[in-house]
């Protein structure tokens, strides 16, 4: 469904590696149980490793980019229907360089806000107006995610 949502990732150091605009299923049971389920499979010293290498889409990336006609197979870590699969991305080393997503513009247009806080230790769920932040050495269940997250929508 077309629900969309921002994912962003800080690093260790507190960097925004990541910002990115997502269109589809960014609902908590969507998109924040997809990026739950990454963390407690990931192997987050290698995620952050790569993520450190991480940079912003150069002018020279953008008119590469933009050149190509299929772009969205070239680069899906560039796609808005990227979603939460992004962060398996990164942990294999495949996203060279991200486009960050202006703040400004997902909050006019974004229902769901979920972020990575590697500095903090924390990954951080927002949906109409429902926040739950919880520790990444601590996850928890679906059903205690899905629970807390709990929307009047959703009943």
């Amino acid at each position: 469904m077309g629900t969309r949502h921002r994912q962003a990732v800080i690093s260790k150091r507190g960097a925004l590696k990541v910002q990115q605009y997502g269109q589809w299923d960014g609902y908590s049971s969507g998109q924040g149980l997809d990026i739950l389920n990454f963390l407690r499979n990931a192997d987050l010293k290698t995620y952050q490793k790569n993520l450190t290498q991480l940079k912003q889409i150069n002018k020279a990336q953008i008119a590469e980019v933009d050149a190509d006609k299929n772009w969205t197979e070239t680069y899906p870590y560039l796609s808005r229907d990227c979603g939460s699969r992004i962060h398996e991305m990164i942990e294999k080393d495949e996203v060279p360089f991200v486009s960050h997503t202006p703040e400004k513009e997902c909050e006019k247009w974004c229902e769901g806000f979920y972020t990575i806080d590697l500095q903090k230790g924390v990954f951080i769920s927002e949906y109409y107006g429902k926040k739950t932040e919880y520790p990444l050495d601590n996850l928890p269940t679906d059903k205690e995610y899905l629970a807390a997250m709990e929307t009047p929508d959703d009943e």
